[in-house]
């Protein structure tokens, strides 16, 4: 079975929010503490793929106790899914390898631009401690193989941006978009999901991502078998927000929380 682990679940902020005083934030529960979006997917053939890059990453990885990263893919250039880039450096250096970093074109540019001394030529000679010995892989179809798995990439709306959506064996991951276009839940549909991981940052509308009512549009049109959703601010309570989804009649969605395994075909 292949796994994806939570490593993050929470909004640009993180939740609690710093010098928020609402009850979510000054909540004891553990469900409420999340960190940037990001998320691990473990193959069936014992590869591992980082999902964005959060500024909590080293924390996310050392609670995950990862200890191996054959590749990342990054969903766009907002700092909460890519200023964390530099702790795959110590996996560089322990795998003595540069590792792929799989991204849109589109994203692709700006990383060049946000972190040329990555992925730009080098200016002068490195010293100290080194730099990531990372890789720009940029994919232009829907198609795509990373770490030998079969990929299926779908744009989404984001603000002046898009993001990338992408379908794995039974598990699809949408986040930081405002809707789906018909196009993909058409595709996703007849897929009959046994996963859609979904972004809902708020009970209200929102400019960039998906609120309530158009996550739960969403799920109406998808009908997976399982739905988690992800990317939440201190505007959900985890509890509130589950016991929601069931009074709606989604009996197989749930918010999800930081460190949650889901396994999928």
């Amino acid at each position: 079975m292949n796994t994806l682990t939570v490593l993050g679940s929470g909004t640009s902020t993180g939740v609690p929010i710093l010098g928020c005083n609402c009850h979510i934030c000054q909540s004891t529960n553990p469900a409420n503490k999340r960190l940037r979006t990001s998320v691990l997917l473990t193959t069936n053939q014992g590869k591992s793929i980082v999902v964005d890059t959060s500024p909590d990453l080293r924390t996310q990885l050392l609670r995950a106790n990862v200890t191996r990263v054959d590749a990342a893919l990054i969903t766009h250039d907002h700092a909460d899914h890519t200023h964390g880039i530099d702790d795959l450096r110590p996996f560089c250096f322990q795998q003595n390898q540069s590792l792929p970093v799989h991204c849109s074109a589109e994203t692709g540019a700006s990383l060049r631009r946000k972190f040329d001394y990555i992925f730009g030529p080098p200016k002068r000679p490195v010293i100290g401690g080194g730099i990531p010995r990372l890789h720009l892989e940029e994919f232009h179809g829907r198609e795509t193989p990373i770490a030998g798995e079969k990929f299926t990439m779908f744009a989404l709306p984001h603000g002046y941006v898009q993001s990338t959506g992408f379908k794995h064996g039974g598990l699809a991951y949408l986040t930081d978009c405002h809707s789906i276009p018909q196009e993909v839940a058409s595709i996703l549909r007849e897929a009959r999901l046994e996963w859609l991981i979904i972004d809902c940052v708020k009970p209200e509308p929102h400019d960039t991502h998906m609120g309530y009512q158009q996550t739960r549009t969403a799920l109406e049109q998808i009908q997976p078998r399982r739905a988690g959703l992800i990317h939440m601010g201190h505007e959900w309570d985890h509890e509130v927000l589950a016991e929601r989804l069931l009074k709606d009649g989604f009996h197989g969605a749930a918010p999800l929380k930081d460190g949650d395994i889901i396994r999928y075909s």
